[in-house]
């Protein structure tokens, strides 16, 4: 087991080094976004005759990572014209 995990923890760190803006943008936004969130407070979602509360710093920062990892594309893999 501890070799299956190693080996996962060098591919993530691989992919990060391969990828720094992208990886680093995407944790900027998804930080900036849970903190608007906690700002925001809860988001109530019903359908089909049940309801479920969401916390809003849950899914703005998966928007805001979204943004990010956007930008650090942008940024690691510029087009070139």
């Amino acid at each position: 087991m501890k070799e299956h995990i190693a080996k996962r923890a060098a591919k993530a760190s691989a992919f990060a080094a391969a990828r720094p803006y992208e990886t680093r943008w995407s944790l900027i936004g998804a930080g900036a976004g849970f903190l608007i969130g906690l700002l925001a407070g809860g988001v109530g979602i019903a359908a089909m005759g049940g309801a479920v509360g969401i916390p809003a710093a849950l899914i703005l920062a998966l928007v805001g990572g979204a943004i990010g990892n956007r930008y650090g594309i942008s940024k690691d893999r510029p087009v070139d014209r």
